[in-house]
């Protein structure tokens, strides 16, 4: 990552689920969109020297400032690295914790904007940080970590976010084997009085509320056989009822103590 001088295009790789994207920058902030983004990838770094499976081209001397161009280099390497996957995996757009114990997971599916991150951001210290974004499972149940920056929105409604680097809000990226344990729906409700409510939606029920948050879905082999043989092999999908994420601790809990 050494600099050279003018605008000549710079690269890191980033591990986004299994998929070495290559980020090469060019323009006159190249040096400083490289740094920032080694800074924020970090828990998503490849070792030195490995080839890029898939590139992103970003060209760093546009009209954007840089915290906005952080937050598209985010959003292409996602979108680089779900295309680069379609049909080989089910890839939910989902949160998703883990216990460091047992590798246990459960993923937390909404749509953007509808708490994922400030899921992961009061119930993740602690646990290991497994993605805000997109939750990859494998045909045996093993999850693909993506623990790639956190996407903060400045403030609330706003469709502007600030890329945060995991480990300085105190997240861990996972150290070992990750298996989905609990598959959850996000119901989040400001109106919402009391604890949350948990319902065991009925397979086709949790169906339809899954599909429309699954990329790539068609391209997967029989594909809502396997979303549904994925949701009946975890007991279900469940249905929070919720207004904040510090209530939902108890049940995270539940499902972690409860996976094999």
């Amino acid at each position: 990552m050494a600099a050279d001088a003018g605008s000549a295009a710079r690269d890191i790789v980033v591990d986004a689920f299994g998929v070495p994207v290559g980020v090469r920058v060019s323009g006159d902030r190249a040096h400083q969109v490289l740094d920032r983004l080694a800074d924020l990838w970090e828990c998503c770094r490849t070792a030195v020297g490995t080839p890029a499976e898939v590139r992103v081209d970003v060209l760093s001397d546009s009209s954007l400032e840089l915290d906005d161009l952080l937050q598209v280099v985010t959003q292409r390497i996602t979108e680089t690295a779900v295309d680069a996957r379609a049909g080989q995996c089910l890839m939910l757009h989902a949160a998703c914790l883990a216990d460091p114990t047992s590798g246990a997971a459960v993923a937390f599916v909404a749509p953007g904007g509808t708490g994922k991150t400030t899921l992961v951001r009061t119930l993740g210290p602690g646990r290991w940080y497994v993605t805000d974004e997109t939750t990859v499972v494998l045909d045996d149940g093993t999850v693909l970590p993506y623990p790639k920056p956190l996407s903060l929105r400045r403030q609330p409604g706003s469709l502007f976010k600030d890329e945060t680097a995991p480990g300085s809000i105190g997240l861990v990226p996972a150290a070992g084997r990750l298996h989905l344990a609990g598959l959850c729906l996000l119901a989040r409700d400001d109106a919402h009085d009391g604890p949350p409510v948990v319902e065991t939606l009925p397979t086709l029920d949790g169906l339809v509320s899954l599909v429309p948050q699954t990329s790539h879905l068609p391209d997967q082999p029989r594909p809502l056989r396997r979303l549904a043989e994925l949701s009946e092999s975890l007991g279900g999908v469940r249905r929070i009822h919720y207004r904040e994420s510090a209530d939902l601790e108890g049940i995270l809990d539940d499902l972690l103590a409860a996976a094999p």
